[in-house]
């Protein structure tokens, strides 16, 4: 609709400049003259086509730009901008109408016509993000899924421009410009930072990291600390300053977060010192979660330093009679077995496929990295492992010495399906007994699915 009263407007314009065609037309009838009428038909074509041309020109104006939801003194900067810049175009494109294309200032023409049009698309699509921000700002505000991280300058320009101080001009191309009381001037849209969200992803790797170490009932310490720690660094680098920020302010494993108190670790110049403090403050977590899965999974013991049978519940005891003896002997079968042969065994009773040998583990970690794997560091790292066991944040050494047949005869046992007292009973007082050596390999094809 915007469309056709340019084209009226146009037409005014040119009926002014040429004059009244009818008129002409009169005054070659009552003067008779044959030639004149002619020239006159000639001229009414040429104009009917430069205004088609024109016409043609400002169908290619695309101003339907969605105003809604916005409220009246925004859409009173944006009216005021496409009224200015459609009436630029028809401007130029009357002037277009009439020139020739080598014209120096058709081209000229024509490119205020384009610039004008890439203005009006540029408008549209800031119109069209500035209220799906705006929208998803004040959502994500009421969720409280805003991070605790986010500078305070930053969440109050953010709460300003999106609620009650929302107003903006639109500068040239299309732009949303917004008045930024610190420097006093206006400020481009997309030159505001917008607030960040709580880092959910990190967070639950971190949980369930947590989870792990406190079911594996055993103590975070060594090479296996070691590489929880850089785990968890890649983690918090990850993520850039955001995850780090988010990770020192926001309460997922604790209210109130971490509580760092020193404010100058929060400057951006202290980064590497607030990574280390991030860093520490969850691996205390985690070591804590490891500790007390240790101690949650220790056997409980009787007066004399071995548990009894009696400290077994009578739907323990029943297990425990039913299933003792095939269970220790299948332990003392597996103690007598190749590494390889042991993660088949434990995948097997397990029903997954969690254990691989520290070869496998080595052949995934080069797979991985590529030209960063540093094969001789990995060695020395894992000189005296051979199993590691896949969590949902990665695969971990097994610490046990499976040489030593009491901790392989305990890693078998715990990797059943027995309930947790009665495999600490088992274990606590009947372990194992010393292998027998037979030039006949042991039968394990009673494992293999």
């Amino acid at each position: 609709m915007a469309n056709s009263d340019l084209i009226k407007g146009a037409a005014q314009l040119y009926a002014t400049e040429t004059g009244d065609m009818g008129a002409s037309l009169v005054k070659s009838i009552n003067r008779g003259a044959q030639q004149m009428q002619l020239a006159a038909e000639a001229k009414k074509r040429e104009k009917a086509n430069i205004n088609a041309k024109t016409a043609n020109y400002i169908n290619r104006l695309d101003s339907n730009i969605d105003i809604s939801e916005l409220d009246q003194n925004q859409q009173s900067s944006i009216t005021e901008f496409l009224v200015k810049g459609r009436n630029d175009y028809a401007y130029s494109a009357g002037v277009v109408a009439k020139l020739n294309a080598d014209d120096p200032r058709y081209i000229e023409e024509v490119a205020k016509m384009n610039n004008i049009q890439m203005s009006f698309r540029n408008l549209a699509n800031n119109v069209n993000t500035f209220k799906k921000d705006k929208s998803e700002f004040l959502q994500d505000f009421d969720n409280g899924m805003l991070s605790e991280g986010n500078e305070v300058n930053t969440l109050g320009e953010a709460s300003n421009i999106y609620t009650t101080g929302g107003d903006f001009k639109v500068g040239n191309g299309g732009v949303l410009e917004f008045f930024d009381a610190a420097s006093g001037s206006l400020k481009s849209y997309s030159d505001i930072n917008k607030p960040f969200l709580k880092d959910f992803a990190a967070a639950d790797a971190i949980l369930k990291m947590n989870e792990s170490l406190y079911k594996s009932g055993q103590s975070l310490t060594g090479a296996r600390r070691n590489m929880i720690a850089q785990r968890l660094k890649n983690l918090i680098s990850k993520g850039g300053r955001n995850t780090l920020m988010s990770l020192a302010s926001d309460d997922f494993i604790m209210e109130g977060g971490l509580g760092l108190q020193d404010p100058m670790l929060f400057e951006p110049e202290n980064q590497d010192a607030l990574k280390q403090a991030v860093l520490d403050g969850y691996m205390n977590v985690l070591d804590a979660s490891a500790a007390q899965g240790a101690a949650d999974k220790a056997p409980k013991t009787g007066a004399g330093g071995k548990s009894s049978l009696s400290s077994l519940s009578n739907a323990e005891q029943r297990e425990y009679n039913l299933r003792s003896d095939s269970i220790i002997k299948k332990a003392n079968d597996f103690i007598n077995m190749e590494p390889r042969k042991m993660a088949e065994v434990l995948n097997y009773i397990t029903g997954k496929s969690n254990f691989i040998t520290k070869e496998q583990q080595k052949e995934l970690e080069k797979e991985q990295l590529g030209k960063d794997f540093d094969e001789a560091a990995f060695d020395k790292e894992y000189e005296n492992i051979e199993l590691f066991k896949f969590y949902t944040t990665g695969s971990v050494p097994i610490p046990e010495d499976i040489k030593d047949p009491n901790a392989a005869f305990a890693l078998y046992v715990y990797n059943t399906d027995l309930k947790d007292n009665v495999a600490d009973y088992l274990i606590q007082n009947l372990k194992t007994v010393e292998p027998t050596k037979s030039d006949n390999p042991v039968d394990t094809s009673k494992y293999n699915k």
